[in-house]
């Protein structure tokens, strides 16, 4: 931990996962736009998971941040910030922190909307930290949803890894020589178009002057600047594990457990590998969960302390892309 600073980590995790699972067979009568001949849509993914229609983010949210704080023994009242990012808001506008806020009952909390898309969760990881470390709040709550499967144009293959999730964690001061060590970022806004949101009819949707409109926000690709994002996807995060385990002076063989985004079946470990981390140190759901987005790293962070993987003095590194294009990661040494 920097001298001078108050030592700050995460103190509990939560997950609200759907009950629901979508398997492949959900397309089969589907015609997808654009998949090229021989081309597999479901490779790495065997099922996702997916929230009820009536089902708010903010209600995910609220239920995963109540989980976290439930495990860090944190109550309401405790809580001084909470930091909210939401793949897909109640609203266009205001964002869902305050009402988050309000349904978790925290009075004393204020309530920020941090985003940087699918990376947003180590980001708020990261800022957290670093305003504990400097005594501006004592502990925060930070919460992520994704509700992908309302956004995806089910026409286009692209989107048959998409699920839902919410995760969060609660932050706060650790014992000494525990919780953040470092972070690094980076963004390469030249990406900025390869993923958006845009009103529009699905691909797949041949309308006719009397066919009832189907426009709606769907998830959209750049097939070209996907492409080039793909191809250049484990370099970009290479350049950031480097930096960060350098920044960290830790070596790839002590990282004992390494989280990142799984946005298809083969990121998570090209990245790992990259650095030269061994598989037995990381955890991934891509077969079961699919892309969920800024959901992954705490979703997966929970499911792995529950099984084990996280000990005292356990260095945990945590990586993700996000839209925009950026890149970020973060070291901690796990203990409470």
């Amino acid at each position: 931990m920097r001298k001078g600073l108050i030592p700050a980590g995460i103190l509990g995790m939560g997950a609200a996962i759907p009950e629901q699972i979508r398997k492949n067979d959900f397309w089969s009568n589907i015609r997808f736009s654009d998949l090229k001949e021989g081309k597999n849509p479901f490779e790495g993914i065997e099922e996702r998971r997916v929230f009820p229609e009536n089902m708010l983010p903010s209600d995910a949210e609220a239920k995963a941040g109540q989980q976290a704080m439930e495990m860090a023994g944190v109550s309401p009242e405790e809580i001084d910030l909470v930091m909210v990012q939401s793949m897909i808001q109640d609203e266009i506008l205001p964002g869902n922190g305050c009402l988050v806020q309000y349904k978790l009952g925290l009075e004393n909390a204020g309530a920020w909307t941090v985003d940087t898309c699918c990376s947003s969760f180590v980001t708020m990881v990261v800022t957290a930290s670093n305003l504990i470390a400097t005594g501006e709040f004592k502990k925060i709550l930070i919460i992520t949803s994704a509700f992908c499967s309302r956004l995806a144009d089910y026409s286009d293959y692209q989107c048959c890894y998409l699920g839902d999730a919410a995760g969060a964690a609660v932050l706060g001061q650790v014992s000494e020589g525990h919780g953040y060590i470092a972070s690094y970022c980076n963004s390469h806004g030249e990406y900025h178009k390869g993923f958006t949101l845009q009103t529009r009819q699905p691909k797949g949707y041949e309308r006719r002057h009397f066919s009832p409109s189907l426009e709606k926000p769907l998830l959209t690709f750049d097939k070209e600047l996907i492409r080039d994002v793909g191809r250049k996807s484990t370099v970009h995060m290479k350049q950031v594990l480097d930096r960060i385990l350098e920044k960290s002076d830790i070596r790839p063989g002590n990282i004992d457990l390494f989280l990142s985004h799984q946005p298809c079946h083969w990121a998570h470990g090209a990245w790992r590998d990259s650095v030269g981390i061994s598989p037995d140190n990381s955890y991934e759901t891509f077969g079961k969960y699919g892309n969920i987005a800024s959901a992954t790293v705490p979703v997966n962070l929970f499911e792995a302390y529950e099984k084990g993987f996280l000990k005292e003095g356990s260095n945990l590194l945590m990586a993700s892309s996000g839209a925009g294009e950026n890149h970020i990661a973060a070291v901690l040494k796990w203990g409470k």
